[in-house]
């Protein structure tokens, strides 16, 4: 029989926000280019015009750039934070089920269960 095809987990809020910044950047780069290259092919009145769009475009790319970078900061710190958690509970869950292992062994060997 054949295997279903396993669906990918939802994304959560913080994942879909990323997702959104990229989209919106990849985009304000789009335009940014596009606005440079009208602007070097214009001339006087316009092209001083142009290039003040371009330097307020340039902007929200760099406010852009930093508050994705701050996010994956965050998400980064998170993960590691978590991971830590994650690996010091196994640790004693582990240690725990092995005392746990050697205890019923040896009440087991000497006879005295209840």
């Amino acid at each position: 029989m054949a295997e279903r095809p396993k669906r990918r987990p939802a994304r959560s809020p913080a994942q879909s926000r990323l997702k959104e910044l990229e989209a919106r950047l990849a985009h304000l780069e789009d335009q940014l280019k596009a606005l440079h290259t009208e602007a070097s092919n214009s001339v006087g009145a316009t092209r001083a015009r142009l290039e003040g769009l371009e330097r307020r475009a340039a902007a929200q790319i760099n406010v852009a750039h930093s508050t994705l970078k701050h996010s994956l900061d965050s998400i980064s710190r998170t993960l590691a934070a978590s991971r830590e958690s994650v690996e010091s509970q196994a640790g004693r869950l582990t240690r725990a089920v092995r005392a746990g292992v050697r205890a019923g062994s040896r009440a087991f060997r000497s006879g005295t269960r209840d």
